[in-house]
């Protein structure tokens, strides 16, 4: 293979996984016109990378519209069986599931973007398969495990992701994010209202090990279900109690 022809398979494989990662990003399916310019990409370009894609499984088309394939769950799950913190942080999440009737999971930070480790639903609600967004600074676990960082780690964050606003309440400011951050990390815990969706609202206690923060914990809801006493007290004691045991399991 010739250094032409290994650049050209780079950049294919680059292209592919900027696809992907604009499918996770989603909540809803979106079609290839919508993509290609969110992505400033040739509609062609796009669309033969998504048919290929397609064809492996990796991405479903329905009404003429693409979204994430099932050929990921098998992915996602083997990755996570492997994490120590997957394995041990699931018990302590279906118990704060239960307890708070909200959904719950674990978020971890990976080069310098939010990965859902796992999260749990209640059993009396449907299943909601939107993730919080990768981008840290408009989650409350994404928020918690920034104002653990070192301020030069998340200025490389912001350099590398940006602060891109999700609704009109997302920090976009370096100066305005410092603040929340700082008012986090003196509290121990973090509030998301309205900042990735609206009606959305989110709490999240950071876990820290061996003087690192390693990941977070949250129970998010809609803001009917999440207000008042409960979300800013109630529930941010039983996340503290949740990460305490959980740190003490380590």
């Amino acid at each position: 293979m010739t250094d032409s022809d290994h650049q050209q398979t780079v950049n294919a494989t680059q292209t592919s996984l900027t696809i992907v990662e604009a499918l996770a990003e989603g909540e809803s399916p979106i079609g290839v016109t919508e993509l290609a310019n969110s992505l400033d990409l040739p509609k062609s370009t796009t669309h033969k990378h998504l048919n290929t894609l397609c064809e492996l499984g990796y991405v479903r088309k329905k009404n003429r519209k693409y979204e994430l394939g099932i050929s990921f769950a098998g992915l996602g799950e083997a990755a996570r069986i492997g994490n120590t913190e997957y394995v041990m942080a699931k018990p302590h999440i279906d118990i704060l599931t239960e307890v708070t009737d909200q959904t719950a999971g674990i978020l971890i930070e990976r080069k310098g973007y939010a990965i859902d480790l796992y999260r749990a639903w209640p059993s009396n609600r449907p299943t909601d398969d939107r993730t919080n967004s990768r981008y840290l600074h408009c989650s409350a676990p994404g928020k918690a495990i920034l104002a653990e960082l070192p301020d030069d780690r998340v200025d490389k964050i912001i350099e590398q992701t940006g602060l891109p606003p999700k609704t009109d309440r997302t920090l976009t400011t370096r100066t305005k994010l410092q603040e929340r951050l700082t008012q986090i990390a003196d509290r121990g815990i973090a509030f998301e209202r309205g900042e990735q969706r609206l009606g959305h609202r989110a709490v999240a206690v950071p876990i820290k090990h061996d003087e690192r923060v390693i990941g977070a914990v949250y129970v998010a809801g809609n803001g009917n279900r999440m207000k008042s006493k409960r979300f800013e007290e109630d529930i941010p004691g039983i996340i503290i109690s949740t990460v305490n045991r959980f740190v003490t399991d380590m």
